[in-house]
């Protein structure tokens, strides 16, 4: 079979658009996270934020286990959109895991516990501050990092991440 006849297959045709829509999603992904903290495998910034309780919880908290921290707003239709996935990935967490919810609009804790309640979310939401959000490059939302139960970053998202993707990046973190 020359090299024409091999193009003009359906099946290589499907491939080689498969391949072509995998490397545009994986270059536009990159250069999405490129300013992201702990890209290429550093380490998550440390913080203390208050949670919707008043309770201080800090990322150190969580050593040894892998650690969702999910950066939304309230006013972001992406990121409601996206709460069906991540309320399932809060309910199939096992014990080495846990999953953070940071609230870029941390100005109004009532509003965020309203939002909370509309939309069943069970796991702590953390009040964000400009601080956190600049150490963590986080410009738009929603965006997500896997931390490794050691501090480093697995991996970031930014936009719409659905539930396997979730599950996947989850399952590829490491605990310890």
């Amino acid at each position: 079979m020359n090299l024409r006849a091999l193009l003009r297959d359906r099946r290589v045709s499907i491939a080689l658009q498969v391949l072509a829509v995998l490397g545009l999603w994986f270059a536009i992904s990159t250069y999405q996270t490129r300013r992201h903290a702990g890209h290429g495998g550093g380490r998550a910034p440390d913080f203390t934020l208050t949670d919707l309780s008043g309770r201080a919880v800090s990322l150190s908290d969580y050593r040894k286990k892998k650690v969702v921290l999910h950066f939304f707003a309230t006013w972001c239709g992406v990121c409601k959109a996206e709460l069906p996935s991540v309320r399932a990935v809060e309910r199939g967490l096992g014990d080495d895991e846990v999953l953070l919810g940071i609230a870029e609009d941390s100005d109004d804790p009532e509003a965020l516990r309203r939002f909370a309640r509309e939309h069943d979310l069970k796991y702590p939401i953390l009040l964000a501050t400009r601080d956190v959000l600049r150490a963590y490059g986080v410009n738009q939302f929603p965006t997500n990092y896997y931390v490794n139960g050691d501090g480093s970053v697995s991996s970031s998202t930014v936009g719409l991440s659905t539930l396997v993707g979730m599950k996947l990046r989850l399952f590829s973190a490491h605990a310890e």
